[in-house]
């Protein structure tokens, strides 16, 4: 699936489900994981100068805030970044900005 794909696909889950109820193996979610996974990716990855670029992390920031309104969390307060994945929310998570 290309970038653009994922994205068509999660700005449909967001629209059709605002407020889908938090659980684990909602179809959903992992789509949107997999579209903010392939933005990370982009934002990362890309040079600073590439247009592509901030698009990506924008969408990747977009992207994390639907997850979070679905209870899901990237992270948690005491990880480092490469221990970081996403998971449901709880106490020590950290919430999409």
């Amino acid at each position: 699936m290309t970038w653009r794909g994922a994205l068509r696909l999660a700005v449909a889950i967001i629209a059709l489900a605002p407020m889908a109820p938090r659980a684990e193996d909602k179809p959903e979610a992992r789509a949107l994981i997999a579209a903010w996974q392939e933005q990370n990716t982009l934002c990362r990855g890309l040079h600073g100068d590439d247009p592509r670029m901030q698009p990506a992390c924008d969408e990747r920031q977009r992207i994390g805030r639907a997850l979070d309104k679905l209870g899901w969390c990237y992270g948690e307060t005491d990880q480092m970044a490469y221990q970081m994945q996403w998971h449901r929310c709880h106490d020590k998570s950290l919430h999409a900005e």
